[in-house]
């Protein structure tokens, strides 16, 4: 099957000639956009999907025609590839079960995870003081950034209890669900916030989250090794809308 780029008749639009204000936004990564392309062949013939795709990528203008400038954040993949993702869903004229595509998604957002699962596992102290140390990172960059980016995410808490190995980390604001909430595309927003759960079981921990910004008043962190006894208390399920949250085994 070739790429979408070498479909005879088709006109590749660079990248780089998109119209977006660069000053202010910058482009999807490479993986999203081989997510999105592998979605649409899956679905569709190859001429069909590559008309798709220069769909894709003028709503993915669109969308940031309205967006606030985040283009100096540290971290801006999670921010510009899900704008990807809601696009590709916008425009495809036959939505796919979101189900369906989960894995997908989760591979283009965090298929490192995978890789670095053989190496690394939170039930060790080491490993788990380390992810300890890289949400705290995470956590101070964004508390600092929302000062200058106020439409950024916007840090609840962050806290380590090291006897117990178990990381705590929120926020009470995301520019995924707020974009979900303008656009009145929470019905998407799932399958990008379930990658999470995805990630922590690759490196071995489990994430135990009862409410998401789109659901409550924060989106909560609670990560532990996945034999570590707080994670055995909790189920995972699906809510109606898709999202995946953690509940206590005695309310199941």
């Amino acid at each position: 099957m070739l790429p979408l780029s070498e479909i005879k008749g088709f006109r590749n639009m660079k990248e780089r000639d998109l119209p977006i204000d660069l000053t202010k936004h910058k482009v999807y990564s490479k993986h999203a956009k081989k997510c999105v392309q592998k979605l649409l062949l899956r679905y569709y013939d190859e001429q069909t999907a590559a008309a798709l795709w220069e769909k894709v990528q003028l709503q993915y203008c669109e969308y940031l025609k309205d967006e606030p400038a985040l283009k100096d954040l540290k971290i801006t993949t999670s921010i510009y590839d899900p704008i990807l993702i809601f696009a590709w869903y916008a425009v495809v004229p036959e939505k796919p079960p979101l189900e369906d595509v989960q894995q997908d998604i989760y591979r283009s957002f965090f298929g490192s995870f995978e890789l670095m699962g053989k190496v690394f596992d939170l039930n060790r102290k080491p490993d788990n003081k380390l992810a300890a140390r890289i949400f705290r990172k995470a956590n101070d960059i964004r508390v600092k950034e929302i000062e200058r980016f106020p439409a950024s995410f916007r840090m609840g808490s962050c806290t380590y209890d090291k006897e117990n190995g178990i990381i705590r980390y929120s926020f009470t604001q995301c520019p995924n669900a707020e974009f979900a909430k303008r656009h009145r595309m929470e019905d998407v927003l799932p399958v990008l916030c379930n990658c999470d759960h995805l990630a922590m079981r690759a490196i071995h921990a489990a994430l135990i989250r009862t409410g998401t910004c789109i659901t409550s008043d924060c989106c909560d962190y609670c990560i532990a090794g996945d034999r570590n006894p707080v994670a055995g208390e909790y189920a995972l399920v699906t809510a109606e809308n898709g999202l995946w949250r953690s509940v206590r085994k005695e309310s199941t």
